[in-house]
């Protein structure tokens, strides 16, 4: 008899803790650099080293999937190593790495999501995602989550074969005080703290991606996404550098 009164006084008493919650915290905010980050502009930085690059506009589509008071930036960069591709007309050509920042604002579901997610929406498919690491230039450890794709450019006729390219693509999640290649351990982080701290943690998204040719054979196929690699890489850690304040990330 005991126990039919002690499980509904637990489940009150465990409801009852959602009201202990804050309904919307202190924003803690992101530690990107405001100094390299044009945020009011939605701009990247645009040059150092080797490399150049351009702010792009987000499409409407883009940008209507995100919450309003989301900031998008994008840009592309290139350099004079970069591996060439081929297009489906055997024009050859340098294609500039894309950079993705999303910075979110309290509509923290709305703002920040795991590419893995609209990629097949968008039209790429043999989606491989493993986490990964790099260190930059300072010597950071970085976590990061890699990703390939396959992505068919639908031809100019209809009832012609789709030319497949690949895509390289890295990304990681950059909080207050933390920087992670995963999104669960950032949804423990807000979960924690909001509870302890009673404030919600503004995170951005950080991503680099590149095409490159599917070779005739397994092994073309692999040297030609090692060279893209490499570069996409380079550019990350040096990027990574920059744009994120490591004097605020708690060190593991």
């Amino acid at each position: 008899m005991k126990r039919f009164y002690l499980t509904p006084l637990f489940l009150a008493l465990g409801l009852g803790l959602v009201f202990l919650l804050p309904e919307r915290g202190k924003m803690a905010e992101t530690s990107l650099s405001k100094k390299q980050i044009n945020f009011e502009a939605a701009s990247p930085p645009l040059s150092w080293g080797e490399w150049t690059g351009r702010k792009t506009i987000p499409s409407k589509q883009e940008k209507d999937i995100l919450a309003k008071d989301t900031t998008f930036i994008k840009g592309d960069f290139a350099c004079d190593d970069l591996p060439t591709i081929e297009d489906a007309k055997g024009q050859i050509f340098r294609n500039p790495i894309n950079l993705s920042i999303v910075i979110s604002g309290h509509d923290i579901n709305n703002s920040i999501h795991r590419p893995e997610r609209c990629l097949g929406a968008q039209g790429h498919n043999s989606l491989a995602s493993l986490p990964d690491s790099l260190t930059t230039p300072e010597g950071r450890a970085v976590k990061v989550q890699r990703i390939t794709t396959h992505f068919p450019i639908p031809p100019a006729k209809e009832g012609d074969i789709p030319f497949t390219i690949g895509f390289i693509s890295y990304y990681f999640f950059v909080g207050h005080r933390h920087v992670t290649n995963s999104h669960w351990e950032r949804i423990l982080i807000d979960m924690k703290d909001r509870l302890l701290l009673g404030t919600d943690q503004q995170w951005s998204f950080v991503m680099v991606s590149m095409p490159y040719n599917l070779g005739s054979t397994t092994e073309e196929t692999q040297q030609k996404q090692q060279a893209v690699d490499k570069k996409i890489r380079q550019f990350l850690a040096e990027l990574t550098d920059r744009i994120v304040q490591w004097d605020e990330i708690e060190q593991p």
